[in-house]
């Protein structure tokens, strides 16, 4: 392989990480004339860790900041329809700061949900907010490393362009 090919497949391997990194986003919102910034329903599964959601304020709220996001993490069981509020929280958002929230899992509440529910909204003006994220994040195999959940994607698009390189390189 000479350079030219060998610069070609570095931005192939760049390319194809930078998809998988976009595909695999958490959920994100930033909505203007609205009080919820997120309500969405993250699957529970044996290994689910916690449920997050990170908020980060605008480059320039003007004098206006911080903002207070009201954040809700609600467990929901399908079987039996119940549902238990498992954390609600306010955090404070400056300008150009991003803030988080979480819940932990146990092993009761994986057995007890299939999902949970975040809700997170704001009194204030929204416009103050740039971007709301939330996912989830679970162990990976039996390493047992906190792995957040979109990381599948740019993980398979690691693998493939480690296995494209591989291909391309084994002549030389």
């Amino acid at each position: 392989m000479n350079r030219n090919t060998s610069a070609a497949l570095v931005v192939a391997i760049v390319a194809i990480a930078a998809i998988g990194l976009a595909f695999g986003a958490g959920g994100v919102a930033g909505q203007t004339n609205s009080t919820e910034l997120a309500n969405d329903m993250l699957d529970v599964t044996n290994t689910t860790e916690s449920v997050y959601v990170d908020v980060t304020g605008a480059n320039d709220m003007n004098g206006s900041g911080p903002v207070d996001v009201n954040v809700t993490f609600t467990g929901l069981n399908e079987s039996d329809g119940s549902s238990t509020v498992l954390n609600e929280t306010t955090i404070s958002v400056a300008e150009n700061t991003t803030e988080s929230a979480n819940v932990t899992l146990n092993e009761s509440d994986r057995a007890a949900y299939d999902s949970v529910r975040v809700v997170a909204s704001t009194g204030g003006n929204s416009s103050l907010i740039d971007s709301v994220n939330w996912g989830t994040v679970g162990s990976a195999g039996g390493a047992g490393a906190g792995l957040p959940a979109p990381t599948g994607t740019a993980g398979l698009a690691f693998v493939v362009a480690l296995l494209l390189y591989a291909a391309f390189t084994k002549d030389e």
